[in-house]
């Protein structure tokens, strides 16, 4: 009996000993797992998972980029229709410029279809595609240049250009055949309607056509009696005498001495009749050059982020098969 109940006691702190190892080996085990949980979930959110920055980069190279692209060529496509309905502009026909028109024209029609073709084929053909929208983009940059009259491409060889028009014009068939045009169509005709004492010529809101070939330079410093019809003044005297070509001789006559009274002749002879018929011309064709440098170098960017996307595209699709 006694043996017996001094081995019952034993039992029981052996019992609660071995519980409170098992409790403290529970916890110190469950909270390495709860801070590596915890580590595991604070860099999940600081890192954003790599296949997000992936379907990003694919959504932006098939869906973003191609998008702006097409929409960026249309503009060729509307420029090239503007250049065909303003073929015949200002007498440009004498001068052949209808023809060079017709030529820019399909030319931004053809770079219109080249780039549209370089985008479908870009999966397949990528680099061909990227070379061959480099070197096209590369020339219309050039000739965008020499039309906007910042580099020195102009000479009588490339048509539309300043120095071509200079040297058309004075041609004297050339310029006979305009002065003629000019004046059949009536480019003269709207200023009779003005009276110069009730309403003054601003010569600033005056086409430059007008300005150069219905009325006497300003450097002559006269008044005008009517549209046709321009007087000294009396405390002025006579203008300087500067050489120009007139009837095809180098001769001493100024502008104020071509200019006439006479409604046939008014100052279609004067340098700067010729000077504001290239200006008035030389107008649309330098706004072609300003839209062929803005829109060449506008896909040149566009294909080559489309090209770097594209191999961006097959170097993650290749990694992660």
């Amino acid at each position: 009996m006694a043996d017996s109940a001094q081995v019952v006691p034993v039992e029981e702190p052996v019992a609660t000993v071995t519980a409170t190892v098992t409790a403290t080996t529970a916890t110190t085990t469950a909270e390495p797992e709860a801070n590596k949980t915890s580590d595991q979930m604070e860099s999940q959110t600081a890192k954003p998972p790599v296949g997000t920055l992936v379907t990003i980069m694919n959504l932006f190279a098939i869906g973003v980029l191609p998008i702006f692209t097409f929409f960026l060529s249309l503009t060729l496509l509307g420029y090239a229709v503007w250049l065909l309905y303003m073929r015949s502009y200002d007498c440009e026909d004498i001068l052949g410029l209808p023809r060079i028109q017709t030529i820019a024209s399909v030319s931004l029609l053809a770079v219109f279809v080249v780039s549209n073709a370089a985008l479908f084929l870009r999966r397949k053909f990528p680099m061909p595609a990227l070379v061959v929208m480099f070197v096209i983009l590369l020339l219309m940059l050039f000739i965008g240049l020499a039309y906007a009259g910042v580099n020195e491409m102009q000479n009588r060889r490339f048509p539309a250009t300043g120095t071509w028009f200079k040297l058309k014009v004075n041609d004297d068939v050339n310029w006979n055949n305009i002065k003629s045009c000019v004046y059949d169509k009536g480019a003269c005709n709207e200023l009779v309607y003005g009276s110069p004492k009730d309403n003054p010529y601003n010569r600033r809101k005056i086409p430059p056509l007008k300005n150069g070939c219905c009325m006497p330079p300003e450097t002559c410093n006269m008044d005008a009696l009517n549209a046709t019809f321009w007087y000294r003044r009396k405390d002025e005297g006579r203008p300087l005498k500067t050489e120009v070509l007139y009837g095809g001789m180098v001769g001493r006559l100024s502008d104020c001495e071509l200019w006439r009274n006479d409604w046939s002749v008014l100052c279609y002879d004067c340098r700067s009749c010729k000077s504001g018929f290239v200006r008035s011309v030389r107008r649309k064709w330098w706004q072609l050059g300003v839209f062929l440098i803005v829109i060449s170098i506008l896909l040149l960017i566009s294909h080559l982020l489309i090209f770097l996307a594209t191999f961006w595209e097959r170097f993650n699709g290749s990694s992660s098969s």
